[in-house]
């Protein structure tokens, strides 16, 4: 048991910086947009890689012919040329590379953090405030010359891909239409690829205009951004009354009017005992009488991956994920528990319990105005979320 404890244990004390909170499109951080040229030179650098290596598949293989074009597969990636054997006059067309020690553009690999990749490049908006599927990273706007931007895409927290286009006018007056997409799983970069190595557009067809107003649109959507997260837990704060509004209602006062108005018609609502519980596809929301009668939400739950709990996290959250967002402290384990920050029961605190299965419980509360605790419970199986519940004590 306690190895799995002091395991988890090192895993919370050294998880990756994600970002910090800084007003959407605010001051750059320094680093530079992705480039035409720094571009090429990496595909040059693959290029000399693949030649020092083992081709793996046959390009004349239908297998290994795709729309991408002919696919010459080593152990870093696949090249895709326009043709099926390398003369002087082949071209690639797209590159992607999966291996980590293949260094990426800037030394990104496939096992950065988002935050990472984010100060690899010009950015922004270190926050990713946006839309719930979408955040403008920087747009940088030098037509008729130039045209660069980089875009998040995401499901909420998760961020899928992170792309930074590259258009730049050649000599015969077409746009390039190229760039680098990093493909993200549980915000750690998984693959790196290089596309429309020849793709050109031209200013006739309007497309970079075209889309520079998609990116204005983007530019100005604030209506969701990242969770503060950090790997220094004492830079993080405690768990509060004001992370009890998720769900589109507020925990505390919250009423089966309110909670109907946020989340729809419920597929359930009983009253049975005294106790009355709304249920919908995600959650199940359970009242209990005050002293003047009125109902009054005593616990939430949350066991769909559609809905955000407190903090945004949401199952299918890794363990690492959710602890990055409240604060910790470094403490030595104690039994299967770990004391997170604080003492159990008094103000704000945080307790982490473990089982021998890679099963978890984090436990957040904090003293409300009227002396009771509400108590955030998160339960993990093999390490990912599989429940949220928030219940309040007397």
């Amino acid at each position: 048991m306690r190895r799995y404890v002091c395991a988890f244990a090192a895993l919370v004390l050294s998880v990756a910086l994600w970002t910090t909170a800084v007003p959407a499109l605010a001051a750059d951080n320094g680093a530079d947009p992705l480039t035409l040229r720094e571009l090429q030179a990496w595909l040059e650098d693959l290029r000399t890689l693949a030649s020092e290596g083992e081709l793996y598949s046959d390009p004349h293989d239908p297998l290994y012919q795709s729309e991408d074009g002919y696919a010459f597969a080593y152990d870093f990636g696949t090249l895709y040329y326009d043709s099926p054997d390398l003369t002087p006059e082949s071209r690639l067309l797209a590159a992607v590379v999966y291996d980590a020690e293949a260094a990426g553009p800037r030394g990104t690999n496939t096992l950065m953090t988002l935050d990472e990749l984010l100060a690899s490049f010009y950015t922004e908006n270190e926050t990713l405030a946006g839309t719930h599927t979408q955040a403008l990273i920087y747009w940088g706007q030098n037509l008729p010359e130039s045209s660069r931007w980089g875009v998040a895409n995401r499901d909420g927290q998760w961020v899928d891909t992170v792309q930074y286009a590259v258009h730049e006018r050649l000599e015969d007056g077409t746009y390039t239409d190229t760039g680098l997409l990093f493909t993200l799983q549980q915000n750690t970069v998984v693959a790196i690829r290089a596309y429309g190595l020849c793709q050109t557009m031209t200013e006739a067809e309007a497309e970079v205009r075209a889309e520079e107003s998609e990116l204005q649109a983007l530019a100005e959507a604030s209506d969701y951004a990242m969770v503060p997260t950090s790997a220094d837990g004492s830079a993080l704060t405690p768990f509060a009354a004001d992370d009890l509004c998720f769900l589109g209602i507020d925990f505390l006062t919250c009423t089966p009017e309110e909670a109907e108005a946020a989340l729809g018609s419920p597929d359930a609502d009983d009253i049975q005992s005294g106790m009355r519980v709304m249920s919908w596809t995600d959650c199940e929301l359970v009242f209990l009488p005050d002293a003047r009668g009125d109902w009054q939400l005593t616990m939430a739950t949350v066991t769909g991956a559609a809905a955000e709990g407190p903090r945004a996290v949401r199952v299918g959250d890794t363990i690492a994920m959710v602890t990055r967002r409240f604060r910790f402290d470094t403490a030595a384990p104690e039994g299967s528990t770990l004391r997170l920050y604080g003492t159990e029961g008094e103000g704000s605190w945080g307790v982490a319990e473990y089982g021998d299965d890679a099963s978890a419980v984090l436990r957040y509360g904090v003293t409300l105005e009227d002396g009771s605790q509400a108590v955030l419970m998160l339960s993990f199986e093999m390490l990912e979320l599989q429940e949220i519940t928030v219940y309040r004590t007397h």
